[in-house]
């Protein structure tokens, strides 16, 4: 089965918990807490990923780590990823239920990647421009690539719009390719 498929059924469930007993932030900062703990510590990523270590073993040392830093519910969670095998997708659940999380918070999730840094009326002005867009409240997030030359690049969940020069200038080139492969008497030599 798809890892992308599994990962949305594990943050289904959890999500549906999390709002039934009204703890849905809760659960996303403690879920982003041990993704972040995992990724940033390589030596427990290895034993949680090593077949050669017991599950107990993994989930003793887990609670000597996490002793009183999550609620019950997320730290069972780990858990049940960790006995079925699959806690390499605890990434891609933590953006699963955050989309959730989103989508009932009225909120969407929008990248902002330009040239150089946005001033805060810039910052508001793509703020307006993507509420408009998709009816939703926007959470920005900036990120600055020089290569970019200039505009802006604009994700907003799998939607990519890309204003940017770079992306012109591929664009015409493309187009420039195109227009030299032409036969030669469409362009006018016998």
């Amino acid at each position: 089965m798809l890892t992308g498929v599994l990962a949305r059924r594990y943050a289904q469930a959890l999500f549906e918990l999390a709002m039934e007993m009204s703890v849905l932030d809760q659960i996303e900062s403690e879920l982003r807490f041990l993704d972040n703990l995992i990724l940033e510590h390589k030596d427990l990523k290895y034993i949680l990923s090593h077949p050669g270590i017991e599950v107990s073993s993994k989930k003793e040392i887990l609670a000597k780590i996490l002793d009183n830093n999550v609620s019950e519910i997320s730290k069972h969670f780990l858990y049940l990823l960790i006995d079925r095998r699959r806690q390499n997708i605890l990434t891609m659940v933590l953006r699963e239920f955050t989309r959730l999380a989103n989508n009932v918070r009225n909120l969407v999730e929008a990248k902002v990647v330009s040239a150089i840094s946005l001033s805060p009326e810039q910052e508001e002005k793509f703020k307006q421009v993507i509420s408009k867009l998709t009816g939703k409240n926007v959470q920005l997030i900036t990120e600055i690539n020089p290569q970019l030359i200039g505009g802006a690049k604009i994700q907003i969940g799998d939607q990519v719009i890309d204003g940017t020069i770079t992306a012109a200038l591929s664009k015409l080139r493309q187009e420039l390719i195109k227009a030299s492969y032409k036969p030669q008497q469409e362009v006018g030599v016998s």
